[in-house]
């Protein structure tokens, strides 16, 4: 009897879900649900005004996305009764405050207006201030925090976006029984009791050792914030704290029906929607990359010894596999830097010309730019139009544009945009490699990576390294399915059903060299620019942003 697993990746914009064979991983069925509010970036839906640099989601959208795409797969399985298992990866630190019935404060009518009531998605950057000062907390009490995240504190952590509602909204902060990441909460709803990810916790809430900072740390943020801890997974006196692929509870009958599942089936803990294509994607040993190419890119990679990596949002051991210490990273802009492009600076004539051709503006864009010499004909970017996160780790830099004359067409701004971004990937590796953690091996997985081939190009020419680009559309899903197979007892570890199960079935982009000798010389126009507004030589574009 064959048995199966559901896969569940819940990304910024909407939530995919995959039916798995859990003997070879093959993919029986698909089905996707798109976000109703999307991203709240201007207001709330009451109309409430938002701050710059917010970006907030309504927390009925991740449930009726999860109910709707796993009834759609269950009905798309001959025999429900043989799904054994659930999982998830989702956006990290994507926060939600709750009450002690797991009921988002937004969703009561006094909160509606509340902006800190609402979940907080990844790239919210209402903390960044209050971030700044943790960082000074912790090189004055000599905290080890700093070597945990790459040695600056990310306002996008789950620990942050929860100092920032004590000092924004003392109502919605003294009201709420927990702030939970949005795979924890999930998890939990899929159980009916509370179920913690222990590498999120450690990730992005400042859980080492088995605990929290301490009542000193605290007390230097703010002397009220103490009781914090208990306001994280301490908030609950019964709960699981598991790692992903572990048993760490059973399906709920409440959700089963809802679902259309059989109750008790087994359910991982969730983890970030970054980790889980290292599952999918078949990478279980050091100097093994990967990027997760979307909105944003996630650049994940292994060592056997712990090493000092500035810049990287993670560097813990045993957060990916045991062991091994990983290290977490990458660009709080991608392909969604590319999609405001097309979406925003791309004349009339060109949306003509695709309607016409019956394609989309952004395939038009690419085909244009692929004409286009190396170097997008004169122009530069920088990739930064969501801050950068990794090595800077500054969620105030910004994008820039250089080169533009009133000749310039759009496709040659498109261009530059790739290729800033495959600049930003190359500082990262250069990074890791700098500090003792080798790149052996690149692979590619993620939204973009199946659909623009000059792209995946650019990034090697640029890279000077082969790159494997995985031919499944859905490897964070793929992974979740694989930690799931994992708790329904399918296989005895993560590595043997990731042997089984993972993506084997890759598109190679080889380098070209002549086009890596002429990138050389881009990338090095590159890193001056980079220097020179990211580390201190011109400080405009935080200025302009009033950050300074």
């Amino acid at each position: 009897m064959e048995k199966f697993t559901i896969g569940l990746d819940f990304g910024s914009l909407s939530c995919r879900g995959i039916l798995v064979r859990t003997s070879d991983g093959h993919i029986c069925a698909e089905a996707a649900m798109e976000y109703p509010h999307g991203v709240m970036t201007e207001a709330l839906p009451d109309g409430t005004p938002l701050e710059p640099d917010f970006a907030l989601q309504h927390p009925r959208d991740f449930r009726e996305a999860l109910v709707k795409v796993v009834r759609e797969l269950v009905g798309k399985c001959d025999d429900p009764k043989n799904i054994v298992g659930i999982a998830m990866d989702t956006t990290v630190s994507t926060v939600l405050a709750v009450d002690s019935a797991f009921l988002p404060l937004c969703e009561k009518d006094e909160f509606a207006s509340h902006p800190q009531a609402w979940a907080k998605m990844w790239k919210h950057h209402g903390a960044s201030d209050a971030a700044k000062r943790v960082e000074l907390i912790c090189k004055e009490q000599d905290r080890p925090y700093l070597d945990l995240y790459g040695g600056s504190i990310s306002p996008e952590s789950l620990f942050m976006k929860a100092i920032e509602t004590f000092e924004r909204d003392r109502a919605v902060y003294d009201t709420s029984a927990c702030f939970i990441e949005l795979a924890d909460y999930l998890t939990s709803l899929l159980a009916g009791e509370p179920i913690f990810s222990t590498p999120l916790l450690r990730a992005k809430a400042f859980y080492e050792n088995g605990s929290y900072p301490d009542g000193d740390f605290l007390a230097a943020v703010h002397p009220d914030l103490c009781g914090l801890p208990k306001k994280l997974s301490e908030a609950f006196g019964k709960k699981t704290l598991a790692y992903p692929g572990a048993h760490a509870g059973k399906l709920c009958p409440e959700m089963a029906e809802k679902l259309g599942l059989p109750a008790g089936i087994a359910i991982s803990a969730g983890t970030a929607d970054s980790y889980s294509p290292i599952m999918g994607i078949g990478i279980n040993g050091a100097g093994q990359m990967i990027m997760t190419i979307g909105t944003s890119t996630g650049i994940m990679i292994m060592s056997d010894e712990p090493k000092r990596v500035p810049g990287v949002t993670v560097s813990i051991i045993d957060v990916f596999y045991p062991g091994k210490c990983g290290y977490g990273s990458g660009q709080t802009s991608s392909g969604d830097a590319l999609g405001w492009f097309a979406k925003n600076c791309v004349p009339a004539r060109y949306e003509r010309e695709a309607e016409e051709r019956g394609i989309s503006i952004q395939a038009l864009l690419t085909e244009k730019a692929k004409s286009l010499p190396i170097g997008a004909g004169g122009v530069m970017a920088l990739d930064w139009f969501n801050g950068n996160k990794s090595c800077l780790a500054n969620p105030n830099l910004t994008g820039l544009f250089v080169g533009l004359t009133l000749a310039t067409r759009p496709e040659q701004m498109y261009r530059a945009l790739i290729e800033a971004t495959a600049f930003g990937v190359r500082a990262i590796i250069e990074n890791y490699e700098k500090s003792g953690v080798p790149v052996r091996e690149i692979r590619a997985a993620g939204g973009i990576v199946g659909k623009n081939k000059l792209l995946m190009q650019i990034y090697a020419d640029v890279i000077g390294m082969p790159i494997m680009a995985s031919r499944c559309p859905q490897v964070p899903a793929l992974g979740a399915a694989i930690n799931a197979a994992c708790a329904a007892g399918e296989y005895p570890d993560q590595r043997s059903a990731i042997e089984a199960m993972s993506c084997k079935d890759f598109d190679i982009y080889s380098p070209d060299p002549e086009n890596h000798r002429e990138y050389d010389r881009l990338y090095a126009e590159y890193m001056t620019l980079h220097d020179y507004f990211g580390k201190g030589g011109n400080r405009i574009m935080e200025k302009l942003k009033g950050k300074i």
